[in-house]
C-alpha cells in the first residue's frame, strides 16, 4: 500500500505548541482540528506563567480558505489556575498570540485580508469579493472593521494643506488637512469653520506653513491656532478668482466680444465637407431649435425687466429679491451690453465620423460604392453596419446633387463669449495656437477697458506662475487706480490677504497635493453607496 501523502501543515497557522489532531471535510468546509500542548501559559493580568491546568474547551474560528474551499479550525485549548494569589484573575483562558486574538470569530490573518478588503472596497463590494475567494462575511461586518480599527499615527506636520469638501454638494462641507511635504492625509474635520481649524492646529506646534485657498474662515482659524505660521494663498485659487473678476468685465462688451472667433484649422488630407443630414436629424434639430428659442426669449423678458429697474436706479439686491434669482444673476444681466445667451450643445460624434475623412477622399476618388466602402473602413476597425455607411453616402449623393459639397482649408470658429475670452487669456502664451495669437490681437484693440484688462492679466499671470511676489504691491496699487470697477474689487480683497498672496506668489508651496487628496476622497465617498458617514469617511480616508 501507498503511505499517504502527509499533509501540509506549513499552511496552517504558526504557534508554539500547536498539534495538528485530524483533518475533516464535512459540508464544502475544511475542518482543521489543532491541540494546544505548551506546558504552561501567561496570565493575561499578571504576566505569570502557570501549569494548573482548570479545564479543557474548544474554538472554531475562520481561516483563510483554500483555494476557493472555506476553512475553520477546531482549537482545543485550555483553562488554567493563576498561581499569584494576589491577582484578581484567578482562572484564565490560554492565549494563542499571532494566530487568534482574543474572543475573535476568525485568525489573525483572515482579519487582516478582511480588514484590507473592507478598506479598499468598502462594505458591498467588499462582501462580494470575500464571497469570491472562499469567506462568508456580511456588509455590515466589513463597516465594523474599519469603525473599530485604529486610526494610524502619522509624524508631526510641518507643511500643511487647508482645502474643504464637500459631504453633500451645496449644502454641507468638510475640511481636509495634508501633509504636504510627505503627500498624506492627516485629517478630515467634519465643517470648515475657522473654530474647528483653530482646535486642530493649536496641540501641532511644529507647523510652519499653511497652504490654504482664500476663504476667511480657514485665514482666521490658522491665525488663531498658529499664529507663528506662514500663510501661503494657493495660486490656483488666485487665478480662479482673477478668471471670474475679468469675465465680468468682459461680461459689460459682450456684443463687441462676439465679433472675435478663433478660425479653426483642419487636419491634414481631411477635407471640409458640409453634407445634408437625414430627415430624421433635421426633425430632431428643429424640435431643439425650437425648444431653445422658447428658453432664449424667457431669457431676453428678464433681461430686460432687469436693465428698466436697474437703469431706474433700483438696488441689485431688491431686483433679485423680487424676482426670486441669484444675486449674481442680476449683476450680471444689469451689467451686460446686451443679453447674454447660452450656447448650443454640440451634436454627439457618430459612430462613422472618425472614418468620414477617409470616405470623402474615397469619394472625391470616384468610389460610390456603399458596400465596398464598407468593406474598406471594416478593415481599418470600424464596428458598425452597412447601413450606416450606406446612409452616409447617400447623404453625399443629395449634397453633390444640390451643390454643397466644399473644401475649404479653414472654417470659422465659434465667436467668443466672456468665459471663453477669459479662459483664451490665461492660456500660457507656449500654448497659444496662431489662430488664438490672432484672436487675443483682435480682443485687444475692441475696447480700451478690455485692454486694460488684458495688459494687468498679463502681468498677474507672471506674477503668480513665476513667483515674482515682490511686484505684488505695485500691481495692487496700479489695478486699484485702474478705474475699472471689478479690478478694483479684486485687488481690495486681496489687500485683505495680501501677506498669503505674497507668500503664494513668492514661495514654492500650493494645494495642488490637497487638491489631488480631495480627489481620491471624492471616489472613497462614492464607492460607498451612501453609507459614507463622516467617522466611516474618515476612517477609510485615513488609512488609505
Amino acid at each position: 500500500m501507498n503511505n499517504p501523502i502527509p499533509f501540509p501543515t506549513d499552511l496552517l497557522p504558526h504557534a508554539a505548541g500547536l498539534r495538528l489532531e485530524d483533518v475533516l471535510h464535512l459540508d464544502q468546509t475544511l475542518i482543521v482540528v489543532l491541540r494546544s500542548t505548551t506546558p504552561t501559559a501567561l496570565c493575561p493580568v499578571c504576566q505569570q506563567p502557570s501549569a494548573r491546568i482548570h479545564s479543557q474547551y474548544e474554538r472554531t474560528p475562520s481561516d483563510l480558505p483554500w483555494g476557493g474551499t472555506p476553512l475553520r479550525l477546531r482549537l482545543r485549548v485550555r483553562k488554567f489556575f493563576c498561581a499569584t494569589p494576589a491577582c484578581p484573575r484567578q482562572i484564565f483562558t490560554e492565549r494563542l498570540p499571532g494566530v487568534i486574538a482574543s474572543s475573535a470569530r476568525t485568525t489573525s490573518r483572515l482579519t487582516a485580508l478582511l480588514h484590507a478588503i473592507a478598506f479598499a472596497l468598502g462594505g458591498e463590494a467588499g462582501a462580494r469579493l470575500a464571497r469570491q475567494v472562499g469567506v462568508s462575511i456580511s456588509p455590515a461586518t466589513l463597516i465594523n472593521l474599519i469603525r473599530r480599527a485604529p486610526l494610524p499615527a502619522h509624524a508631526s506636520p510641518q507643511v500643511v494643506g487647508v482645502d474643504d469638501w464637500a459631504q453633500r454638494k451645496g449644502i454641507r462641507y468638510g475640511t481636509a488637512l495634508v501633509d504636504l511635504e510627505r503627500h498624506r492625509l492627516i485629517d478630515l474635520l467634519p465643517d470648515r469653520t475657522a473654530e474647528t481649524l483653530a482646535q486642530w492646529l493649536a496641540p501641532h506646534d511644529g507647523i510652519a506653513i499653511i497652504a490654504r485657498d482664500r476663504r476667511e474662515a480657514y485665514a482666521t482659524g490658522a491665525r488663531q491656532g498658529a499664529p507663528d505660521a506662514i500663510q501661503v494663498a494657493d495660486r490656483w485659487h488666485l487665478l480662479s478668482n482673477w478668471h471670474e473678476a475679468i469675465e465680468r468685465v468682459f461680461n459689460r462688451y459682450r456684443s463687441l466680444i462676439k465679433h472675435v472667433t478663433v478660425a479653426k484649422l483642419l487636419r491634414v488630407k481631411q477635407p471640409a465637407v458640409k453634407v445634408l443630414p437625414p430627415k430624421s436629424v433635421n426633425r430632431r434639430r428643429k424640435y431643439a431649435e425650437e425648444q431653445r428659442a422658447r428658453v432664449q426669449t424667457a431669457r431676453l423678458a428678464l433681461y430686460t425687466l432687469i436693465r428698466e429697474r436697474h437703469a431706474k436706479g433700483e438696488y441689485l439686491t431688491t431686483i433679485a429679491r423680487d424676482l426670486k434669482i441669484n444675486y449674481k444673476t442680476a449683476r450680471k444681466y444689469a451689467l451686460a451690453d446686451e443679453c447674454p445667451m447660452t450656447k448650443a450643445y454640440p451634436p454627439r460624434q457618430r459612430l462613422l465620423t472618425p472614418y468620414e475623412p477617409y470616405l470623402l477622399a474615397r469619394w472625391a476618388e470616384g468610389c460610390r460604392n456603399g458596400q465596398q466602402l464598407h468593406r474598406e473602413i471594416v478593415a481599418h476597425g470600424f464596428r458598425g453596419t452597412c447601413t450606416v455607411v450606406a446612409t452616409f453616402v447617400a447623404q453625399l449623393r443629395r449634397a453633390e446633387r444640390a451643390g454643397m459639397l466644399t473644401a475649404p482649408l479653414r472654417i470659422a470658429g465659434d465667436p467668443l463669449t466672456p468665459h471663453t475670452a477669459a479662459m483664451l487669456l490665461l492660456r500660457r502664451p507656449e500654448r497659444c495656437s496662431d489662430a488664438e495669437q490672432a484672436a487675443i490681437t483682435q480682443l485687444r484693440a475692441c475696447h480700451p477697458d478690455i485692454a486694460t484688462t488684458m495688459a494687468f492679466t498679463e502681468r498677474f499671470t507672471t506674477m503668480v506662475r513665476e513667483r515674482h511676489g515682490d511686484a505684488l504691491a505695485q500691481w495692487l496699487a496700479d489695478a486699484q487706480a485702474s478705474g475699472i470697477r471689478e479690478i478694483g474689487q479684486f485687488a481690495s480683497k486681496v489687500r485683505k490677504d495680501e501677506a498669503a498672496v505674497h507668500a503664494g506668489c513668492t514661495l514654492s508651496w500650493s494645494n495642488g497635493q490637497t487638491e489631488g487628496q480631495v480627489t481620491r476622497l471624492k471616489l472613497l465617498k462614492r464607492q460607498m453607496y451612501g453609507r459614507a458617514k463622516f467617522d466611516l469617511l474618515r476612517q477609510r480616508a485615513l488609512a488609505a
